[in-house]
């Protein structure tokens, strides 16, 4: 049993699902605490005709628990976010194919950050046809811990035998621990895919739905091909 675990990003980019994908279970990180810095629980970029933008959600608080953070709609954000991705991706391939799935989720009214990232993610994974299961850690009703220690009691708990890390926690993975539980360590060897875009020369690390709407159908055998 091969587990991930990732928080609950808005938008994800591609490595997001090239990870799901190679996980049995994903777990959601729902109780972490969200941070104002360098955070994408509620941003993330997309292409546009003068570069990389940030789609950002607004909250009305920034520094509780994921799972409790709402969302500021005395703001117009959700028309500005779809008329943004409407105007950089109306012309490419795949938009007439994928975009009422997207534009019924922003017609949707959320209070919760939660609930708007899980609707984006749940229904990229079936664009995707993935079929990795994912939970929440506030599923399980259990006090795992914090940083490596949570990481690993959430592995032990699903009888996990392998658990696919970033390759950014190599800084705080306490590996002796996880050899100790007998729990084989793996980090994400992501490569990330290029493909043809809109808008002149690549630009990488967006969110995957750039991907979706230029190669379709065939985004996640195009970030499968990587890992060869």
């Amino acid at each position: 049993m091969k587990i991930a675990i990732h928080q609950p990003n808005f938008l994800p980019w591609i490595g997001y699902f090239d990870k799901m994908d190679q996980a049995d279970i994903f777990v959601i990180l729902d109780k972490a605490n969200h941070s104002n810095s360098s955070n994408e629980t509620n941003r993330n970029k997309i292409k546009t005709s003068k570069g990389s933008l940030w789609l950002t959600v607004p909250l009305t608080e920034k520094v509780i628990p994921i799972n409790e953070l709402r969302i500021d709609n005395s703001q117009n954000w959700k028309k500005k976010h779809w008329e943004t991705i409407q105007n950089n991706y109306k012309k490419s391939i795949y938009w007439n194919k994928y975009k009422e799935g997207f534009e019924q989720i922003y017609n949707t009214h959320w209070e919760k950050l939660i609930d708007l990232n899980l609707a984006l993610i749940n229904h990229i994974k079936a664009l995707l046809n993935l079929n990795t299961v994912i939970m929440l850690e506030s599923d399980f009703q259990t006090n795992f811990g914090k940083g490596h220690t949570r990481i690993l009691n959430i592995v032990k708990h699903l009888n996990g035998k392998v658990y696919l890390s970033g390759t950014g926690a190599k800084a705080y993975n306490n590996e002796k621990e996880f050899q100790e539980n007998k729990i084989q360590l793996n980090y994400q060897d992501f490569k990330h895919p290029k493909y043809a875009q809109s808008w002149g020369d690549f630009i990488p690390n967006l969110s995957i739905i750039d991907m979706i709407f230029h190669c379709g159908p065939e985004t996640i055998q195009m970030i499968r091909n990587q890992r060869c």
